[in-house]
C-alpha cells in the first residue's frame, strides 16, 4: 500500500488578510501525507507563503531569494519524510509524526547505533561489566541478522533468534540475558517514537507477542559433605589447586561475598577485635546511593587465616587487602583484573574438585549459593538468609530454595 510525502500549501488555514486583497493572504506550509487514503498534516519550519509564491516555487521558474530557499526547503523535508516512510514497515502515522517531528531523533537513529551509544553511556559510568553483557548481547544478535533495524523487531524475528541459539548450545539463562538487554534498547526507542505502541514485540505469548525465556536457577550448591571434603582438602602448597580452595572457602564464610567484593575489600572493612567484616556490596552500590546497605559477616577462623595468608599488610586503612586490583586502577582496568582472577581460581577449582572426586562444576559462584543452603540446612529461617544477603526481595532469596531437596523444601513452604 503505497504512502505519500508532498509539502503544499494548505489553503484551508489563513494566516493573514491584508487590506490590498484577498490574493495576497499568507497560508502555512504544511507537509501532506497520504496512507490508505487517509491523510494527516505536519507542520513545518518553511515560512507562510501567498497563493503567488507558492505558484512560482511550484514553476521553479523567476523566484525571489526567499522563494529560492523555500523550493530548496521543500525538496528536504519531502526527502526526509519519504526516508521515514521507507522505514517504517508497516507504515503508522502516529511513529511517523514523531520521528518527523522530534529534532532529537533523526532517521539514521538505527537500533544498531542506539545499541552501541547504550553501552559507551555504561562505560562512561564505568559500569564496565554491564556494558561488556551488553556488547556480547549486541555481538549475538548481529550474528545473526548482520544489521538490526526497528522493522525487524518482530515475534519472529525473536523466535528465530531464540531457536538458533539453543542450537549453537546457549543456555535460556543466556538467552534471556541477551534479550532482556534488547529489550532494555527497544524500550529507549520507544520513549522516543521509534517503535509504536502496538508494534512493540516484547510480552505474553497469549497476546500475540515475544516472551523472553526466564532464567533457569541451575542446581549451584554443594552439600555440606562436598563443602567438607573442599575443607580437609591439602594441595599441594603454592598450587593453583591451593589458591582457589583458600579464596573459595573465604567467599563461603564472608556471607558467599563474590571476587568483585572480595578485591575491593579495604583493611577497614575488617575488625579484628569483634571479629566482623562489614562491606557495601559492588552490585548494589549504584543503585542505593541513598541508602547504602552493609554486609556484615562473621570473620571466621578459616576466613581469618586466608586474610594472613595472601593479604598484604598496609599502614593505610584505604587499601586493598588482596591486591588484586591497584587503587590506580581505571575501571576497566580493575574489570580486566577481576576477570582474570575469577578465571584462575576457576580452573584450580575443576582442578581440586577431580582430586576430590566431586562431579558437580564448582565456581566462585558456588559458594553464595552454598552459603545460603548451609544456612537454611540448619534452621535459619528465609527472612534471615534474605538479610544475611541484603537481597531486594524474597523471591531472589528463594532462587538458592531451588538448591535444597525436597524434603527440605516441603518443610520452608509450611513456614510461607
Amino acid at each position: 500500500m503505497a504512502t505519500h510525502a508532498r509539502v503544499i500549501l494548505d489553503t484551508r488555514v489563513q494566516l493573514l488578510r491584508p487590506s490590498n486583497g484577498k490574493d495576497q493572504a499568507y497560508y502555512p506550509v504544511k507537509l501532506r501525507i497520504t496512507h490508505d487514503r487517509k491523510r494527516r498534516y505536519y507542520q513545518t519550519e518553511l515560512p507562510p507563503l501567498t497563493k503567488l509564491d507558492w505558484k512560482k516555487i511550484e514553476e521553479g521558474q523567476r523566484m525571489t531569494v526567499t522563494q529560492r530557499e523555500v523550493f530548496h526547503g521543500k525538496r528536504e523535508v519531502e526527502a526526509l519524510a519519504q526516508t521515514i516512510i521507507e522505514s517504517l514497515v508497516p507504515f503508522s502515522f502516529p511513529v511517523f509524526k514523531k520521528r518527523f517531528l522530534n529534532p532529537i531523533v533523526s532517521s539514521t537513529d538505527s537500533l544498531q547505533e542506539m545499541f552501541k551509544g547504550h553501552i559507551d553511556r555504561l562505560e562512561q559510568q564505568n559500569r564496565i561489566s554491564t556494558a561488556s553483557s551488553y556488547r556480547c548481547a549486541l555481538k549475538s544478535l548481529l550474528g545473526f541478522h548482520r544489521s538490526l533495524n526497528w522493522n525487524d523487531l518482530h515475534p519472529e524475528f525473536l523466535e528465530g533468534y531464540e531457536t538458533e541459539m539453543i542450537e549453537q548450545g546457549k543456555t535460556q539463562n543466556t538467552i534471556g540475558i541477551y534479550l532482556r538487554s534488547l529489550r532494555t534498547i527497544v524500550n529507549q526507542g520507544r520513549s522516543l517514537g521509534l517503535i509504536d505502541h502496538d508494534l512493540y514485540p516484547f510480552g505474553k505469548t497469549s497476546q500475540g507477542k515475544y516472551q523472553i525465556p526466564s532464567s533457569v536457577n541451575v542446581k549451584r550448591a554443594l552439600t555440606q559433605g562436598e563443602v567438607q571434603l573442599i575443607k580437609d582438602a591439602c594441595p599441594v602448597p603454592g598450587s593453583r589447586a591451593e589458591r582457589a580452595r583458600d579464596f573459595w572457602l573465604f567467599s563461603y564464610y564472608i556471607n558467599g561475598c563474590n571476587i568483585k567484593d572480595i578485591a575491593h575489600l579495604t583493611w577497614d572493612n575488617v575488625d579484628f577485635k569483634e571479629g566482623m567484616v562489614r562491606f557495601v556490596r559492588k552490585k548494589t552500590e549504584r543503585a542505593n546511593k541513598g541508602h547504602q546497605v552493609k554486609i556484615s559477616a562473621v570473620l571466621s577462623p578459616i576466613a581469618e587465616e586466608v586474610i594472613k595468608k595472601y593479604g598484604i599488610p598496609s599502614k593505610d586503612k584505604t587499601d586493598y587487602i588482596f591486591r588484586i586490583i591497584d587503587k590506580g586502577d581505571s575501571a576497566k582496568a580493575q574489570y580486566l583484573k577481576q576477570q582474570e582472577f575469577t578465571k584462575a581460581i576457576n580452573i584450580g577449582l575443576k582442578q581440586l574438585a577431580r582430586e576430590l572426586g566431586i562431579e558437580k562444576n564448582i565456581t566462585t559462584y558456588t559458594a553464595r549459593h552454598s552459603h545460603a543452603t548451609a544456612l537454611i540446612h540448619n534452621g535459619a529461617s528465609l527472612e534471615f538468609v534474605m538479610d544475611q544477603f541484603k537481597h531486594g526481595s524474597m523471591k531472589t532469596t528463594m532462587n538458592y530454595v531451588d538448591s535444597i531437596d525436597d524434603t527440605k523444601r516441603k518443610d520452608l513452604a509450611k513456614l510461607l
